[in-house]
């Protein structure tokens, strides 16, 4: 049976599985699929910031012009990895990117200062300073992420970008990073402020396993009305708070959906009481249709409803299910890893 270390371990390389090889700033190559490339046009990466002297990317996928025309709707993606590693090129997010891109969308994959791998330079995260550590690297991606949304409203003409139809969504660290975005946008914080225009507003979220995980003492509450709320999350996540964690501020999909729903907030919670933390990789691949229809009722049609739909009595999505259901995505060391692990 696989320790619980080497489990966390596995999940955050399971989030940057299958990376392209390409250098950073070459442009990447999506996964073959002829249906979506003929509707693509563009693939292009772009340095958007450049911060204690490391290069922040972003990859960006523009759909065909002539079957999409006028300004469209955007997605930007933060991938997962712990604040440890991210590689925005990985294979299930590269697909499920291309998907979107397929429908119309301009889609963005960003990077983000990885916080967690920084602080281990200097030596083991002592436990004390551990929460601290954490709360610093949520605040960079956010701060990266602003600053790639940002990015993307300067080329919003050039790129053909509608500036009130941004979406934010991510998997794991990422998913952390955009839903606190969201808090910050949706109050107004001094974060924001400094970052994005003072009108910008998100126009949705999508969070595959991810939480609010706020600076201490920091209630969910809301200034102004958030962006409807995608949560897609396992009741057994190993890493991410599910329900809630009110003497740190951890406030999972549980606590959250029930909290918006009182507020009359739209919000869609896929509940999977079985799963655990694979859902920051399954997401991207088992559920853009249901992604499509909350983007069309809640975010595009703005339907002011509140849905959550629980799902069992399938192959539990869990680690170690992993090579059972999602073999394809996974690189040769950790599909090694799980064969040889014991049920």
């Amino acid at each position: 049976m696989l320790r619980l270390k080497e489990i966390i371990v596995a999940l955050c390389f399971c989030a940057s599985a299958c990376a392209s090889a390409l250098p950073s700033e070459s442009s990447p190559q999506l996964p073959d699929s002829s249906a979506a490339s003929a509707t693509i046009s563009d693939v292009s990466s772009f340095v958007f910031a450049t911060k204690d002297g490391q290069q922040l990317h972003l990859d960006r996928i523009l759909p065909d012009a002539a079957r999409f025309p006028g300004r469209r709707p955007a997605i930007i993606h933060s991938t997962g990895g712990g604040w440890e590693t991210a590689d925005r090129r990985d294979r299930a997010t590269l697909e499920y990117l291309q998907h979107f891109a397929s429908l119309g969308y301009v889609v963005v994959s960003i990077d983000y200062r990885l916080g967690v791998k920084e602080a281990k330079k200097a030596g083991p995260i002592a436990p004390t300073k551990m929460r601290e550590t954490y709360l610093r690297a949520i605040r960079w991606g956010v701060e990266d992420l602003y600053d790639a949304t940002d990015f993307v409203l300067k080329n919003a003409e050039g790129w053909g970008v509608d500036p009130a139809r941004i979406v934010i969504s991510g998997s794991s660290a990422g998913a952390t990073n955009s839903l606190v975005a969201e808090f910050n946008v949706a109050n107004q914080t001094e974060l924001a402020r400094a970052h994005l225009p003072a009108t910008f507003r998100y126009a949705g979220v999508i969070s595959m396993a991810g939480a609010f995980w706020l600076e201490d003492n920091t209630p969910l509450a809301w200034k102004q009305k958030p962006a409807p709320i995608m949560f897609i999350h396992g009741g057994k996540d190993q890493l991410v708070t599910y329900n809630d964690d009110a003497k740190n501020s951890a406030y999972g999909p549980v606590y959250a959906q029930r909290q918006l729903a009182s507020l009359g907030y739209s919000s869609w919670f896929i509940d999977l009481p079985d799963a655990d933390h694979t859902m920051s990789f399954a997401g991207m691949v088992d559920y853009r249709s249901e992604m499509e229809a909350f983007l069309t009722k809640m975010v595009w049609e703005k339907q002011e409803i509140s849905v959550h739909t629980i799902e069992t009595g399938k192959v539990n999505k869990t680690f170690t299910n992993l090579a059972k259901l999602y073999r394809r995505y996974l690189p040769p060391e950790l599909l090694k890893m799980l064969d040889g692990a014991k049920p």
